[in-house]
């Protein structure tokens, strides 16, 4: 399980019954904004589905944005969990940017967590503590990877090419998701190699 320490609270749970009532609000929120949408979602639903008083939400988060705030930061942290024993196996680094791409949409369709994000519009810059601070863990992460497993040359260039990678394969991601397979495949087969071209001049030839 991923620890409450992934993300900011009002109030650090000190008790592992404390930190399961924070997973169970996050979890009731996660399933309130994809039922309802994230501007009819509220505070007192989201307490209503974890069986808690709509105080002891308020313990924890002090508003719907730092609910949210909090759900993403737990989704990079499962994500990256997901991820990293994946990459262990691959042998390119091509083979790495495929393993990233099928494991974010494999959890986009199978953690409710990811979906309400989405649609909370957490790609608004207004809802990160920081602009940018989610992608940009992730690619220091990769590039990192990138460098240390296959010749990378790093640079400050190479890691901007990589948040825009990672930035570009996002994209791609929603869009397939939301076409039929058939179409899904044909963005996915015209999409992947421009995040192969994006990243291919930084390593040996």
């Amino acid at each position: 399980m991923v620890t409450s320490s992934a993300y900011p609270l009002r109030r650090t749970p000190t008790q592992d019954r404390a930190s399961r009532q924070v997973e169970r609000i996050l979890d009731a929120a996660c399933a309130e904004v994809v039922e309802r949408g994230y501007d009819a979602a509220s505070t007192s639903g989201i307490a209503k589905r974890a069986e808690i008083a709509v105080g002891s939400v308020y313990r924890y988060f002090p508003d719907k944005r730092s609910l949210i705030q909090a759900i993403e930061r737990r989704n990079q942290a499962r994500y990256t969990e997901a991820v990293s024993s994946r990459l262990a196996e691959v042998t390119s680094w091509r083979q790495a940017v495929d393993v990233t791409m099928v494991t974010f949409r494999e959890m986009h369709r199978t953690d409710p967590g990811f979906r309400a994000v989405v649609l909370s519009g957490l790609g608004d810059p207004d809802l990160e503590t920081q602009p940018g601070e989610y992608d940009d863990q992730h690619a220091g992460e990769f590039s990192e990877l990138l460098v240390a497993r296959f010749g990378a040359v790093d640079s400050r260039n190479f890691r901007l090419a990589v948040t825009l990678s990672i930035a570009m394969g996002e994209a791609l991601a929603h869009l397939a998701d939301r076409l039929p397979e058939a179409e899904a495949e044909y963005v996915l087969s015209q999409g992947m190699p421009a995040l192969y071209s994006t990243l291919a001049p930084h390593f040996p030839a």
